[in-house]
C-alpha cells in the first residue's frame, strides 16, 4: 500500500516533513494547556494570599459546587442574626441572638447537605454543617435568620 513512497522520494519527504510538523504541533498544544493549568493555580494561590479567607470564599467562585447564596434568601456579605435556635448536623446549638457575616454556601451531594461559611470578624472562616431535611431550616429560612446588613447583593 505504501510502496509508492519508496519509489518516489519526494512524496517521502512530504510525508515525514508533515508528520514532524504534526508531532511539534501537537506538542506545543500540550505544552500550552499544561502551562495553562500551572498559571492558574499560581493566580489562585495569589488570590487566597492577598485577601483574608472571608474575602477570598466571599468573593471567588474557585468550585462548580459553591453558591454565593443560601436558598435565595442569605447572599454573600449579609450580617445575620440568628432569630430561631437551630442545631446544625454536628449536633452544636446555634443560639437565638448570634451574629455573623455570611460568605457563602458549598452543596456536599453524596455527603449529609451544605455547609455554610461564615465569619464573625470578616477575616476568618467558620462553618456550619446542615442537614438536609424538610423540618429545618432549608424549608423557611426566613423564619431562622434574619438579615440585619444587607453585603454585596442588594435586594428590595
Amino acid at each position: 500500500m505504501y510502496s509508492y513512497l519508496y519509489d518516489n522520494k519526494f512524496l517521502l519527504w512530504i510525508t515525514i516533513i508533515f508528520m514532524f510538523i504534526g508531532m511539534i504541533t501537537v506538542t506545543i498544544i500540550l505544552y500550552l494547556f499544561f502551562l495553562s493549568i500551572v498559571k492558574r493555580k499560581k493566580e489562585k494561590g495569589k488570590l487566597s494570599e492577598k485577601h483574608s479567607p472571608y474575602d477570598f470564599e466571599s468573593s471567588q467562585q474557585n468550585v462548580i459546587n459553591k453558591s454565593f447564596n443560601f436558598q435565595k434568601y442569605l447572599y454573600s456579605g449579609d450580617y445575620v442574626k440568628v432569630i430561631k435556635t437551630f442545631k446544625d448536623y454536628d449536633g452544636f446549638t446555634h443560639p437565638i441572638g448570634e451574629k455573623w457575616y455570611f460568605a457563602c454556601q458549598y452543596f456536599w451531594e453524596s455527603e449529609y447537605g451544605d455547609v455554610l461559611y461564615i465569619s464573625t470578624d470578616k477575616i476568618n472562616i467558620d462553618t456550619i454543617y446542615l442537614e438536609d431535611r424538610e423540618d429545618n431550616l432549608y424549608a423557611h429560612p426566613e423564619e431562622y435568620f434574619k438579615i440585619l446588613e444587607q453585603g454585596r447583593f442588594k435586594r428590595d
